[in-house]
């Protein structure tokens, strides 16, 4: 215990404490933060101008996903739609299978493209009257909620919050394994 009577050696202990409790500091606020961003996509973005909370986008994933799976079970019955309607429910698994925000973008946006080349090749197909309602109604649920996420404002509001940090607490984190908010 001689060496600690060393001044050299406390004041280094002590620089060596501060750091490691700065970047601890530093990773938990960040963490913190990023995680409440994160729960924007879930809860919802509170838009300050018009005073509402605008849904989150899961929300939106969820009509989405229902409307889709609805249309294609209705087209899986044409033999010439058969194909896509079965990759379309095969899309839609992996999109609620998947647990990350950034993994249910790349999932959503997979299934979204599949789904409306499913209802343009629908158009072509010599459907029943209640299957074309079917495919009409579904049709504008699922454009409903494409148009909404194209228009949410958690992307916005991820850049936001995550660079308002200061550029010091941004540098800390640099050497911690903080994780930023993902986006959609």
């Amino acid at each position: 215990m001689e060496f600690l009577k060393n001044r050299k050696i406390a004041i280094l202990i002590a620089v060596v404490v501060a750091v490691l409790a700065t970047l601890f500091g530093v990773h938990r606020s960040l963490s913190r933060l990023s995680g409440d961003i994160e729960s924007m996509f879930y809860d919802g973005v509170y838009l300050d101008d018009e005073g509402f909370t605008q849904p989150g986008i899961d929300s939106q994933i969820s009509r989405h996903a229902a409307a889709t799976l609805d249309l294609a079970s209705v087209l899986v019955n044409y033999p010439e739609l058969k194909d896509s309607a079965e990759e379309v429910m095969q899309l839609r698994r992996v999109l609620l299978d998947a647990k990350s925000i950034g993994d249910k973008s790349l999932a959503f946006w997979a299934m979204s493209r599949y789904v409306n080349s499913l209802t343009q090749a629908a158009a072509g197909v010599d459907l029943t009257e209640r299957d074309m309602e079917v495919v009409s109604v579904h049709s504008r649920t699922i454009s409903g909620a494409e148009g909404f996420i194209n228009g949410a404002a958690y992307n916005q509001r991820v850049s936001e919050r995550w660079n308002e940090q200061s550029a010091l607490a941004r540098l800390i984190g640099m050497f911690t394994p903080v994780r930023a908010p993902e986006m959609f």
